[in-house]
């Protein structure tokens, strides 16, 4: 006499097993006949099985950079200003907020039509601070171990 065995599917994500004619898990909410993706023990500890996924209003976002400036150069000495925050190895990206700053600043009075001037201005003064504050940082990593009593 040959025994047969029952095959019950298991879910992918949670592994409970699924009960006859059931399409979702009863843990995590994941469809039966789906694979596993990476995302999903996230989206089943939170329930979000089945759930499409609902972006918020966009309507009143501010732009990074106005939709009026079109200096490129003036833009990328935002970015790099921006860059150069990041403590230690944003000081790489000083040499680059000053030399585009000033490109920028200078490409506005050449042809004022493209704006930008003022962040150009702006990123590059206030690269003079963040270069303050980096040469701190660094000055503090080598200062402190000196600090440090010996036993």
């Amino acid at each position: 006499m040959l025994i047969t065995e029952k095959t019950q599917m298991e879910c992918p994500v949670c592994g409970t097993a699924f009960r006859e004619g059931e399409v979702l898990c009863g843990v995590c909410q994941k469809r039966a006949g789906d694979d596993y993706q990476p995302l999903d023990m996230v989206r089943s500890s939170y329930r979000l099985h089945g759930i499409a996924a609902v972006w918020p209003n966009t309507e009143n976002v501010t732009e990074l950079f106005p939709p009026d400036n079109r200096n490129t150069a003036s833009q990328i000495a935002w970015a790099s200003f921006v860059f150069s925050l990041v403590p230690f190895l944003g000081i790489l990206f000083v040499p680059v907020t000053l030399v585009s700053g000033v490109a920028g600043y200078v490409a506005q009075i050449r042809r004022p039509g493209i704006g930008g001037g003022a962040t150009a201005a702006l990123s590059f003064w206030l690269s003079f601070a963040v270069t303050g504050i980096q040469v701190l940082l660094w000055w503090l990593m080598y200062i402190v171990p000196e600090l440090a009593p010996v036993v």
